[in-house]
């Protein structure tokens, strides 16, 4: 007689993060540029491991309250906006909408795109987990008119701004503005900050930032994107950022220095230490990634406990859902996808 094969519940795979930050949310990056990655990758998950499905995805269209760190991108099309979302809603994860751009003057606070994309968020929030997140306290305002409802958080960009030294204070004061606060990349690897903050269920952390952890430039980078975001053609401008990151070194990979302490990603032994101190929301970021591949390798090097004892379960895991990519599909590509004729004569 065949034996029965049951599924593994969630309580079962329990030893698989016991030792590697246990009972803690997710959120994934990279929302509206790598979807359809993310909803395979979230798919595989749910079947597969959901104690690490995310809580959310996090991303926001182009727009004149966010920031592209490469390329400029072109504004999304309302529909396909809405469609993104629905999708996300029937995967039952919500959608963190990032305005990253911490320089928002007055006049942009009127743009009409822009406020349609937190009117369809919430319009679009069947499952009741959407958010936003801003790097600018009078966008922050602007968006409470427009949704009052709405969870707004606070985006590291508007920590990075800070003029003023930043202390267990000042995040306090932000926690009391702010529905959620992520910490400053630098601040998730400091207890002399992080140990002495009031209320640690408010904030996030965020665990991949690969900037150098001394780096000098990251107010000035900002504002150069904030500035090509309003001129996008203006050459000046990209060479400007382009001698900026050459000046401080993002892009040099030495193998023979490499040190995970030299960037901001945090260790395994730093991340515990924030989940002891009460840490439980935690970020893998996909902004600052040039494709989707290396934000997927952070999704399960972060997530999965890489560890002896159970690195090879979690490779399998990992594999496993890499694998769901070169599924064989029942509908040939086409260069004509999403092309509509006119209705107009």
């Amino acid at each position: 007689m065949s034996s029965i094969i049951r599924p593994v519940t969630a309580e079962q795979l329990l030893f698989m993060v016991n030792n590697h930050l246990p009972h803690t949310q997710w959120t994934f990056g990279g929302a509206f540029r790598y979807d359809a990655s993310l909803q395979v990758v979230i798919e595989q998950l749910s079947r597969s491991f959901p104690l690490r499905k995310p809580f959310s995805v996090a991303g926001g269209p182009a727009c004149k309250w966010t920031l592209d760190w490469y390329a400029e991108r072109r504004p999304m099309s309302l529909q396909t906006y809405a469609a993104t979302l629905e999708k996300y809603a029937s995967l039952n994860v919500g959608v963190m909408l990032v305005f990253d751009n911490p320089y928002i003057t007055d006049d942009m606070l009127s743009d009409v795109y822009c406020a349609t994309l937190v009117k369809e968020l919430y319009r679009c929030d069947r499952v009741r987990k959407n958010s936003v997140c801003v790097a600018s306290d009078k966008l922050a305002a602007r968006i409470r008119e427009i949704c009052p409802k709405l969870m707004v958080c606070c985006h590291p960009n508007r920590v990075i701004v800070e003029q003023n030294r930043r202390t267990p204070a000042m995040y306090n004061k932000l926690a009391d503005l702010y529905s959620n606060v992520c910490l400053h990349p630098v601040d998730g690897a400091r207890p002399e900050i992080f140990t002495k903050i009031d209320h640690p269920e408010y904030f996030s952390v965020l665990v991949n930032d690969p900037l150098p952890r001394n780096c000098a430039l990251r107010r000035e980078h900002l504002r150069l994107l904030a500035e090509i975001r309003k001129d996008p053609y203006n050459a000046e401008l990209c060479l400007r950022r382009a001698q900026l990151v050459e000046k401080d070194g993002w892009h040099v990979v030495d193998p023979t220095t490499l040190r995970q302490r030299a960037t901001c990603n945090l260790t395994r032994n730093e991340t515990a230490a924030l989940h002891a101190a009460g840490y439980k929301h935690y970020i893998v970021q996909g902004n600052q990634f040039r494709n989707e591949m290396t934000l997927l390798w952070d999704i399960f090097r972060c997530t999965l406990d890489n560890g002896p004892e159970l690195g090879n379960k979690s490779a399998l895991i990992a594999t496993s859902i890499m694998a769901a990519f070169g599924q064989p599909k029942n509908q040939m590509p086409s260069g004509l996808k999403g092309f509509q004729f006119s209705n107009y004569e």
